[in-house]
């Protein structure tokens, strides 16, 4: 009995292992990888959508953040296949306040395919630096932003809201 579950565990484990290095030599993981390499680009508008949602509906201190979002730039920060970015803030913008560290921002969303990822906004002496996307499945794979819509507080063990059609 106890072999079958080592054995199991195995076997799932070489599956994620085979999965893992096949992205890795796949086109468009290197796709990602040159984006990397260009210069900051303004915010699509699902992106700036996000992010101002997430520092609208958050506490006093992520709403001093917001004056930033208008003049933002970002480039991918990542080449698991997740879609976040490194922001680039205006050195005119103001600061906003942040007493709770780095991440201003933990919640978790579905992506319009069902797939659950988890959100977080990092800020580094007053200015938002990234917005991080990842699959609370561990899988790397590429995936899409989530719906506002499904955005909730991360609680672990919980599942998001649902989405809304």
């Amino acid at each position: 009995m106890q072999f079958g579950k080592l054995l199991n565990a195995y076997k799932t484990k070489w599956r994620v292992a085979r999965k893992d290095r096949a992205w890795e030599r796949s086109t468009r993981r290197r796709e990602i990888d040159a984006e990397r390499d260009l210069p900051p680009r303004p915010l699509t508008s699902h992106e700036r959508e996000l992010l101002y949602w997430t520092l609208e509906h958050g506490s006093e201190e992520t709403k001093s953040f917001l004056p930033q979002v208008a003049s933002i730039q970002a480039i991918r920060s990542c080449t698991c296949g997740c879609p976040s970015i490194q922001l680039y803030v205006t050195e005119a913008a103001p600061l906003g306040i942040s007493h709770s560290g780095r991440v201003i921002v933990d919640l978790v969303g579905k992506t319009p395919n069902g797939e659950l990822v988890g959100v977080l906004v990092f800020q580094d002496a007053g200015k938002l630096r990234e917005l991080e996307f990842y699959l609370l499945d561990g899988e790397e794979k590429e995936f899409g932003l989530p719906t506002i819509a499904s955005l909730s507080p991360f609680e672990s063990g919980k599942s998001p809201a649902p989405t809304h059609p």
